[in-house]
């Protein structure tokens, strides 16, 4: 039986970098220059963010946890006095902040 829709084997890191780009549309994320920073620096670095909204921290969160996997990156924010918002990606420490639903 001939399947109707396109199927390719892929190393697991090419399959998650289409999907993060746009599953194959060729539309990338904003945040995907985030996720690149993350994949290049060193375990002991952050990222820090400034003049985000409260929807990009969650696009942000959706991004680098789908990619790198819940327990191994954690994003943190505050809001900030002119109520933009500021975020740090980092390596997360054990199970530092994780919840079954994050």
């Amino acid at each position: 039986m001939e399947a109707d829709f396109q199927m390719e084997v892929k190393d697991k890191e090419e399959a998650e970098r289409e999907l993060g780009a746009g599953g194959g549309r060729g539309r990338t994320s904003r945040y995907e220059p985030v996720a690149q920073k993350w994949s290049e620096i060193d375990e002991d670095e952050s990222i820090v963010l400034s003049d985000l909204e409260k929807n990009d921290i969650q696009n942000l969160r959706n991004l680098l946890y789908r990619r790198f996997g819940k327990e191994n990156v954690i994003v943190r924010s505050a809001q900030q006095e002119d109520d933009t918002f500021k975020a740090v990606v980092r390596n997360r420490e054990g199970n530092e902040y994780l919840r079954d639903d994050e």
